[in-house]
């Protein structure tokens, strides 16, 4: 097992940090990624790096995750390139603001919306009735033969009932079924103020047409 310690880049404090671990535990450390700019949140290896090449490097955030729908993971990246590139948060929250106008426009594509999850046993077995397992189970009234391991793509339909009761299998449903202010506020919203929150970002001021408190970066990344 690895872990991770963050510390400023002085060539010379590194190697001296290094040489103290290495003698009184007898452990090995060595830099593994140099940051322009890095950005945490509030939860533990999840976290975002500006490499120096101007990659982003992204660990346990929604954006790398296989159970949100690509809308998230868009918001999300773009998010962090206007934070840790521009350090412009009012250009954040204005870009979220106009993806959910484009959204509930139906702009945005369809395939965005799809949420991927995979079946761990047979749709028969599951206790709990999870989205997942009902479109699932819906493939195979269908007539689809599905094993252990598939990824069942699906949407989350307009109506009553619950979740599981309104997911739908992508290549079953339309544009028009798709419940869209279910992805406004289940998956668009969380994965903003994932990162928004940090900076005094609330929810309402995400949605349009309201206007967000956006503030600058100075005191967050400190001058130059």
């Amino acid at each position: 097992d690895t872990d991770s310690i963050f510390v400023k880049n002085d060539i010379e404090k590194i190697e001296k940090l290094s040489k103290i671990i290495e003698e009184r535990f007898g452990l090995e450390i060595k830099p593994d990624k140099i940051y322009v700019r890095v950005l945490f949140t509030e939860a533990k290896k999840r976290y975002c790096g500006l490499m120096q090449d101007g990659r982003l490097d992204i660990v346990g955030l929604e954006v790398v995750r296989g159970d949100w729908a690509n809308v998230a993971k868009d918001i999300q990246e773009k998010i962090l390139e206007k934070i840790l590139k521009e350090l412009a948060v009012s250009k954040a929250v204005d870009y979220v603001r106009k993806y959910i106008t484009s959204l509930r426009n139906r702009r945005v594509p369809y395939r965005d919306l799809i949420i991927w999850k995979t079946l761990t046993k047979s749709p028969e077995e599951y206790e709990v009735k999870a989205p997942h397992v009902e479109a699932a189970k819906i493939l195979q009234r269908e007539g689809w033969a599905l094993t252990v391991g598939d990824k069942i793509g699906y949407i989350i339909a307009a109506g009553s009932g619950k979740l599981h009761e309104r997911a739908k299998p992508y290549i079953l449903a339309s544009y028009d079924e798709v419940d869209i202010e279910y992805y406004v506020a289940n998956q668009i919203i969380p994965a903003a103020l994932r990162i928004l929150s940090l900076f005094g970002i609330k929810e309402n001021d995400l949605l349009p047409p309201k206007t967000g408190n956006a503030q600058t970066l100075l005191e967050f990344f400190g001058k130059s």
